[in-house]
């Protein structure tokens, strides 16, 4: 290996900003990455408690209520915007290219069944230029889908979109930008 190669992976290790390709968040813990083993044959599930019947959300070892075992289950995924962002900044790589042009919307959604969760936002979806036109209470819908780091992530589009089929849920987060890592010209 010549010098100039190994300061170069030494470069891309420890500066991702260098990186020709920065991907999103692949850490997780061993019960998160149970969320994206769950979630690749479905729509999306969430865990249920099967003492109390509780639904769960971010995942974890035991029920937050009862200390009951968890089993995960698909559920339906419709819910309300509690709140909506365009965020601006981000430390992750990823997320700080793909913002160069304009910000990435971000919401948190209750959910029917009772969770709050934090959702990647398709305004488009909505009818709406950022994701500030939207109000809170709207109706929305959430799906999972991994990313381009094939980690699962949750993405919300307004109620009656009805991501059903795979094809339209790989359409939706293909056109977030969650399939293609973020290019840096002239990376290492």
């Amino acid at each position: 290996m010549t010098s100039s190669s190994k300061t170069q992976n030494r470069h891309k290790l420890n500066r991702p900003s260098l990186r020709k390709n920065a991907r999103p968040p692949k850490k997780r813990s061993p019960v998160g990455q149970t969320f994206t083993a769950a979630n690749l044959a479905t729509a999306l599930s969430l865990q249920h408690c099967s003492a109390c019947g509780q639904v769960q959300y971010p995942p974890r070892e035991l029920c937050s209520a009862c200390l009951g075992d968890l089993v995960w289950r698909p559920i339906s995924g419709k819910g309300v915007v509690t709140s909506r962002l365009d965020l601006h900044h981000s430390l992750w790589e990823f997320f700080k290219r793909k913002m160069k042009t304009k910000p990435w919307p971000i919401a948190s959604i209750t959910l029917d069944c009772g969770p709050t969760v934090i959702a990647h936002l398709d305004v488009d979806s909505f009818a709406a230029s950022q994701a500030l036109d939207i109000t809170p209470g709207t109706p929305a819908e959430i799906f999972s889908h991994t990313d381009c780091s094939l980690q699962c992530v949750l993405i919300a589009t307004a109620a009656g979109q009805e991501p059903g089929s795979a094809k339209n849920r790989y359409q939706i987060a293909e056109q977030l930008g969650l399939l293609s890592p973020a290019l840096k010209p002239g990376g290492i």
